[in-house]
């Protein structure tokens, strides 16, 4: 867990910008220290060797005095036996140097009489001692006034931008931070510019303490950098609270995530991996080379994960189209807006490592304002940013800073010391904040459309940014301390460079102590299991101990002369039902059991026992592992000859989820979880984004008290072929509807229970057929005990078909009709049961029987 703590400014109202303050750190010590002592460890030599020595017969006396640090054992030993006397040469006379040919320190194919160069000057520079590793990383928290919102309107807004003249240096930016920092920083990026990549890479490798935890088992090292910050903050994202410790997501709600400028999806594959399908992304990156890599996703899977690209398709964030295009698919799938938004966007500036803050101003513009559009009140925001010295940068956070309840900026130990990379968290997003957002959509727009040299030069004015003293000291205080630590990394590279000997030791401690705090695995990233496996073979691991042959027991048919309120008896509050679309006189069963392995890699259970593709022009797309019982729907939008068919995936229960096995679950616990997997696996239709898949969708499970209100809110359809049939109007959809054909009801008791009323309590109360006793629900230490499972659900379920129309239409009035009519079953069936129906229909049918 993070070390926190609040940050309060000196009392003191003397406004001069305070020194670096001197910190208190614990961690590691400098590796320089490290190595030197691993060497002088190396040169006292075992007891057990020693031993060893004296039993052949030797003196430790006769042991020559020299190192091992010089020598290794095996290169002592030869040069002993081919006649080599300490301290000589190995000429044949003993003539020629004595000191071991030192390593060579050319850096590249620079030659003899080579200028100076200036990474050697750099490198004498680095001082060990500078170097501290703070594990965990101490985050400071700056926290915002309430209601200071209501004090900015669009007019002040407007009146704080300053417009200007596009300027391409930082040197002489020194209003927030020290002006010895940034002039050090500065230098110590130049010294790398002649550096050859090759060079400059391995230095980077070895003097990272932490460059062995690398992409772990992720895609990239993004994922792990996620994964750093997310322990590191308390798990603020991938487990949201507010202040009172309360979890931000609801009861089978999902928790929503958006990732901008995130290709090839690093923080994303994280996020998925720690929430599995509990979790569902809305992506957002540019396309071609920088697109996301979802077929890369092996840790966490990328079925509940949507990437967009923007109404022009491109995903460039920069456009204030895509960003608006962003904000409507968000709110149209979530509502209220996402739990919290990342944002990774960065790009090359080789050569112009110097003015990195400068050229990125609008991608941290631009990240802001998808936040502000997207996130829901009390959501959370991270963002990379590189150098903070200009006022529009500054003046950026600090319109961030108005809009949430906390913010920081934090080098997480994974971010490489020696960059300009760090990140701003922003925690609880306070309600209105639309006047901001608008404000930076202008912005964004006059920046999108503006050419030649004009820019924005501030965002708030510097006036405003030094009243505001915590902010201000806040934001000082950040620049100093992280530019210190970026001037030691660079002149520790510097270092490594010259002295390609130099090793960083610590990197394997370090690696199996950061795994352990942010909760990853040690083993090495491996590709999914069971992608070359048979789907026989893949079902039967699935189900491991259960013999699939149940999944083919046909429905049990309400059929002959009972009625229905006969059949369900006293048990009817224990029954549900589901609407059933599958064609009965189709010559393949659509109502079945379908086996995902990963997206698009989706079977269904065929009469026959094994597992088959699915029909033509049904594409699903499931996260592996999944086994659900479901129909393929013919759904319709429109009437008549303007109706549109599609098909789609309706879930009736599950046996396992993304892995996760629920059939021990009762059947509305299964139901809800089924309902909540359908959300996160369905993706809206957007133009641009890869084949369609079919939509995936659970059935509701209705009470069997309310067959009548549902069989009468029914509608009539005209259907392409100019009939006239009934439809169920599929809820929270536009307007599409399929036709029942069946009714399937479903039993969450266990099958050996009866319940009765109990004519003296006047209350229910069940009997084992199996153990022969009676008992009530009170007497019931786990009220779930009396539930079924899936496969005893399935095992008795019961299927009322409607082949005929008039089964769910009253019979009218018919004085001559008589029982053993054919109508007459119908009729009295459908009369018991629709008590809801009006006097009138009853007496007709009263009369008619």
């Amino acid at each position: 867990m993070a070390s926190t703590q609040s940050y309060n400014p000196s009392t003191s109202e003397d406004d001069s910008i305070p020194e670096y303050p001197d910190c208190s750190f614990t961690g590691y010590s400098n590796g320089m220290e490290r190595v030197q002592q691993e060497e002088d460890d190396r040169d006292e030599e075992p007891e057990q060797r020693r031993g060893q020595k004296r039993r052949r017969g030797q003196n430790e006396e006769d042991e020559p005095k020299v190192k091992k640090s010089t020598y290794s054992d095996i290169s002592w030993r030869m040069m002993k036996k081919m006649g080599y006397q300490d301290n000589t040469g190995l000429g044949k006379h003993s003539q020629g140097r004595v000191d071991p040919v030192e390593a060579s320190k050319q850096k590249g194919r620079r030659g003899l009489g080579a200028a100076p160069d200036p990474v050697d000057h750099s490198a004498t520079r680095f001082d060990e001692t500078e170097e501290v590793i703070q594990m965990p990383e101490i985050i400071d928290w700056l926290r915002s006034e309430m209601d200071d919102l209501d004090e900015l309107d669009r007019s002040k807004l407007d009146e704080w931008c300053v417009h200007g003249t596009r300027k391409l240096t930082i040197d002489d930016e020194t209003l927030f931070c020290d002006p010895e920092i940034l002039k050090l920083v500065l230098e110590a990026k130049t010294v790398f510019d002649d550096m050859n990549d090759l060079e400059m890479r391995r230095a980077c490798q070895r003097s990272n303490p932490f460059e062995t935890i690398k992409n772990a088992v992720f895609l990239n090292r993004a994922a792990v950098k996620m994964a750093n910050m997310d322990a590191l903050l308390n798990f603020m994202f991938t487990n949201p609270v507010d202040e009172d410790g309360s979890s931000l997501v609801r009861d089978y709600e999902l928790l929503y995530f958006a990732d901008v400028c995130a290709g090839p999806g690093g923080f994303s594959e994280y996020v998925l991996w720690k929430r599995k399908w509990h979790a569902k992304g809305f992506g957002f990156t540019l396309r071609a080379e920088n697109d996301f890599n979802l077929d890369n996703f092996l840790a966490g899977h990328p079925e509940t994960f949507h990437p967009f690209y923007g109404i022009k398709e491109d995903g460039d964030v920069y456009n204030p189209e895509n960003i608006e295009s962003l904000m409507k698919l968000v709110m149209n799938e979530t509502e209220t807006g996402v739990h919290f938004m990342m944002a990774d966007g960065g790009f090359s500036v080789k050569n112009q490592e110097n003015i990195q803050e400068i050229l990125s101003k609008r991608l941290y513009l631009c990240q802001c304002l998808a936040a502000l559009s997207i996130l829901r009140e009390k959501g959370h925001f991270v963002v990379k940013l590189f150098d903070l010295f200009t006022p529009f940068s500054v003046g950026l956070i600090y319109l961030m800073y108005k809009c949430f309840r906390q913010i920081a900026i934090i080098k997480p130990n994974t971010s490489r010391p020696a960059n300009s990379e760090r990140y701003l968290v922003c925690k609880w997003m306070k309600p209105h904040t639309d006047t901001i957002r608008r404000h930076l959509l202008d912005i964004c727009e006059t920046m999108y459309n503006s050419s030649g040299n004009e820019d924005i030069r501030e965002l708030v004015p510097y006036e405003i940014l030094r009243e505001d003293t915590r902010f201000f000291r806040y934001i000082y205080e950040s620049n100093n301390r992280i530019g210190r630590n970026q001037i030691t990394g660079l002149r520790k590279i510097a270092a490594y460079a010259q002295n390609k000997n130099l090793v960083e030791t610590r990197q394997a401690e370090i690696r199996e102590q950061c795994l352990r705090e942010w909760h990853l695995p040690s083993t090495m990233r491996t590709a999914a299991k069971g992608q070359k496996t048979s789907h026989e073979e893949y079902g039967s691991e699935l189900l491991r101990d259960t013999d699939k042959k149940f999944m083919t027991i046909p429905e049990n048919l309400l059929t002959g002369q009972a009625k229905l309120e006969q059949i369900f008896g006293e048990m009817q509050e224990h029954w549900y039902f589901v609407a059933l679309n599958t064609p009965e006189n189709s010559q393949k069963n659509y109502r079945t059991f379908f086996l995902s392995k990963g997206r698009q890699d989706v079977v269904m259970l065929n009469a026959k026992g094994t597992w088959e593709h699915l029909p033509k022009g049904v594409l699903v797309e499931m996260s592996p592992k999944t086994l659900i019982y479901g129909e393929i729907v013919q759904e319709h939008k429109g009437e008549d000859r303007s109706q549109r068919t599609t098909f789609a995936l309706h879930i009736i229960d599950g046996l396992f989820l993304d892995g996760e096995d629920i059939r021990k679950f009762p059947l509305l616990e299964r139901n809800r979880l089924c309902h909540k997997f359908a959300q996160a696996v369905n993706k809206p239709t957007v133009p641009g984004c890869g084949e369609t898949t079919v939509p995936i969708r659970c059935k509701k499970l209705i009470p069997f008290r309310d067959v009548g209100p549902f069989i009468d809110g029914l509608q009539y359809f005209g259907l392409k072929n100019m009939t006239q049939r009934k439809g169920y109007i599929l809820p929270n959809t536009d307007e599409r509807f399929y036709i029942p054909k069946a009714l399937l009801f479903l039993c969450e008791i266990k099958s050996n229970l009866r319940m009765h009323m109990s004519t003296r309590l006047g209350e229910p109360y069940y009997y084992d057929t199996t153990q022969k006793h009676p008992f009530s629900q009170r007497e019931l230490k786990d009220p779930h005990s009396i539930l079924a499972s899936f496969v005893t659900t399935f095992n008795f379920r019961q299927l009322w078909k409607w082949e005929q129309e008039h089964q769910i239409e009253p019979a009218p009035y018919n004085p001559n009709h008589h029982l053993d009519d054919g109508d007459g079953l119908l009729c009295r069936t459908h009369f018991e049961l629709l008590t809801w129906k009006s006097d009138e229909k009853k007496r007709h049918c009263s009369n008619h029987h």
